[in-house]
């Protein structure tokens, strides 16, 4: 059986509080990392998350490449939504006790990376527990080394726009080959990356529904974020 943790990026977006419903009633407790710009326009999305209980991550202010930025502009992306969810959890009366960070498409920084790290070590932030994650892939990347919180299975559900080839049956087929073999799965943890997209629920309404079914069909256990503190594991 696989246990997963279940990230969501880029919210607040219309279908996040459905997709907060929908998951806590099944008794999952997703991980999310907010937009800083959105979450600035739509605070209250974010202050219904934290007060159901739920994390919610930096993803940078406006979602920015941080491969592809000077240091400077990454570090001011940083800061921006660092300080907007601060405001947000004191507005919703909640102690921020987890900062958690996730790069735009993955993309660790670059030649900066160590530079943002440290960065993120001085403002508290932490590293979600990946040590029982063992995905070629994700090992391959480096990315059990990157404080950024990376993914070992990523739906890519967000590719279902207009103009691209990516299928629903697609995402389930990748879904049924990682989750679906016996010698995948055995002590197997993932950490799923999906995202709160209005656009994607346009194209494929109730998406995030689909993708979780096709998971729990195969005794999929999601299991609660953990955190660790990076820099005394590494």
């Amino acid at each position: 059986m696989i246990k997963a943790i279940l990230t969501i990026d880029d919210m607040p977006q219309e279908n996040t509080i459905p997709i907060i419903d929908y998951l806590l009633d099944l008794g999952i407790k997703p991980l999310f990392f907010t937009i800083g710009e959105f979450a600035e326009k739509h605070p209250d999305t974010v202050i219904y998350a934290l007060k159901k209980g739920l994390i919610v991550g930096n993803h940078t202010y406006s979602h920015a490449n941080l491969a592809e930025v000077s240091y400077e502009e990454g570090i001011e992306e940083i800061r921006k939504c660092d300080e907007i969810l601060d405001a947000i959890y004191k507005q919703a009366g909640i102690e921020r006790t987890v900062k958690v960070f996730r790069y735009p498409y993955l993309a660790c920084g670059g030649e900066n990376n160590k530079g943002f790290n440290d960065y993120l070590k001085e403002l508290g932030y932490k590293k979600l527990d990946d040590r029982k994650v063992f995905a070629s892939e994700y090992i391959e990347n480096g990315w059990k080394f990157e404080n950024g919180t990376n993914c070992s299975f990523d739906c890519q559900e967000y590719l279902l726009r207009e103009g691209s080839d990516m299928t629903m049956e697609k995402i389930l087929s990748n879904i049924d080959a990682a989750f679906g073999k016996e010698e995948q799965s055995k002590d197997q943890e993932h950490i799923i990356l999906t995202h709160s997209h209005d656009l994607t629920d346009e194209r494929e309404p109730g998406y995030y529904k689909t993708i979780v079914e096709r998971m729990l069909k195969y005794g999929t256990e999601f299991i609660e974020p953990s955190f660790i503190d990076f820099w005394n594991i590494c």
